[in-house]
């Protein structure tokens, strides 16, 4: 490769990440703007961009609405453009690395599919860590809206009440919902756009619940804390079903993990035999139907624990 063509690939790279991180970093660093933006509804937002393909009936496409739902639900503070701009970095980025160490067209498509795969394993991790804590922190934040319900308090109220009481990331959707109640936002909207970021049955039920309370009344501390308790008896079962498989669950980390550990400690201790490998005739086809059959194990294993409540 010659230096003129390393020199514009290393510009390249550098100007995309530069703009990535910056991206993200005015993302991440004017959350309050954000916040402000979204209250007022002149941001177009994940949930935003999302009902807009189901109100002009524009087929979007799942993929797309999956990808708007996980940026919406991972709740890093970042917007679909910027997600789209690190998915797009990240298959640069890749691709680049892997011409520059190799300079084989096949480590390339192997470099980008992993730049492109590794955003979206990101934030699929912190939609499922953020949706984890939120499980974790319903039933206490269902009760004290009971309380202060029975006690007379209106939504807006509790709302407040769970915002200040509760700890992260339960406590900002709570916030933001007291805010919108505030500047005057119907409550129906309120618990729908809710309901959108927080996608935990229990709470669904509790913004039906109150959806129909303000329009025809009805008994809402008394659901609210059946919803609590039921909330606390999935936890308690999925804590359970999570003890009990813990073997299994690291007997296949322990496998996946080892297995590419092993590959990387052999091409360490014997860089030949794994470029005599990857160079011959069968072996990219054989690595690639190795990787298949790790990914078709991960899955199966996945599906086989998923226990419902």
């Amino acid at each position: 490769m010659t230096t003129w063509l390393a020199v514009l690939i290393a510009f390249f790279v550098i100007v995309g990440l530069v703009l990535a991180i910056a991206r993200l970093f005015r993302d991440m660093s004017s959350s309050r703007y954000n916040d402000d933006d979204r209250r007022l509804g002149i941001d177009a937002q994940a949930q935003d961009i999302e009902a807009f393909y189901r109100t002009q009936d524009l087929h979007g496409g799942s993929f797309d609405q999956w990808f708007y739902r996980s940026v919406r639900e991972s709740g890093v503070g970042i917007n679909v453009p910027t997600a789209l701009t690190l998915v797009l970095g990240g298959s640069i980025v890749g691709a680049v690395f892997a011409f520059v160490v190799t300079e084989n067209l096949i480590a390339v498509a192997i470099g980008m599919v992993v730049g492109l795969v590794i955003p979206f394993v990101w934030l699929l991790f912190r939609r499922w860590r953020h949706i984890g804590v939120m499980r974790e922190q319903l039933p206490e934040a269902l009760q004290i809206i009971a309380d202060g319900v029975r006690a007379g308090h209106s939504l807006e109220q509790v709302a407040d009440m769970v915002g200040s009481e509760m700890s992260e990331p339960l406590a900002a959707e709570f916030r933001e919902c007291a805010s919108h109640l505030k500047l005057g936002s119907p409550p129906t909207l309120v618990m729908k756009r809710m309901t959108e970021r927080i996608s935990l049955p229990e709470f669904r039920v509790f913004a039906t619940a109150a959806m129909v309370h303000q329009t025809a009344g009805g008994n809402l501390p008394l659901l609210t804390e059946r919803l609590a308790h039921a909330a606390r008896q999935r936890q308690e079962f999925t804590g359970h079903v999570n003890a009990v498989t813990a073997g299994s669950r690291l007997s296949v980390v322990g496998l996946v993990v080892g297995s590419i550990v092993a590959v990387g400690v052999l091409a360490w201790l014997e860089p030949e035999y794994i470029h005599e490998f990857i160079f011959h005739p069968v072996g990219p086809a054989l690595l690639t139907l190795a990787a298949v059959l790790q990914l078709i194990g991960i899955f199966w294993v996945w599906r086989v624990m998923r226990v419902g409540f």
